[in-house]
């Protein structure tokens, strides 16, 4: 008895890639940063705190951008081969 590794089925990989993407995607989506500028009450001015997302607002639409060309390509090939058949 032999045991022998299958390569999984060629619509596997496009939903491995899609998952793949979509968990990069909540990561990345959902980790902030921020900083507080804190003054001392006698120098008049306000303590302030900003936040924003990870990688800025230019690299979320990027990224958001890229991700669904990246899911519709998979889905189009995930389609594809399931017509195919």
């Amino acid at each position: 008895m032999s045991t022998t590794l299958r390569k999984p089925e060629p619509r596997t990989r496009w939903v491995i890639a899609s998952l793949l993407v979509v968990v990069v995607n909540v990561l990345l989506f959902g980790l902030t940063v921020g900083e507080c500028k804190d003054y001392a009450a006698e120098s008049g001015a306000v303590s302030t705190c900003v936040s924003g997302p990870f990688l800025g607002y230019p690299g979320t639409w990027a990224l958001g951008i890229l991700s669904l060309f990246a899911l519709a390509y998979f889905a189009h090939r995930f389609l594809r081969r399931a017509v195919s058949r």
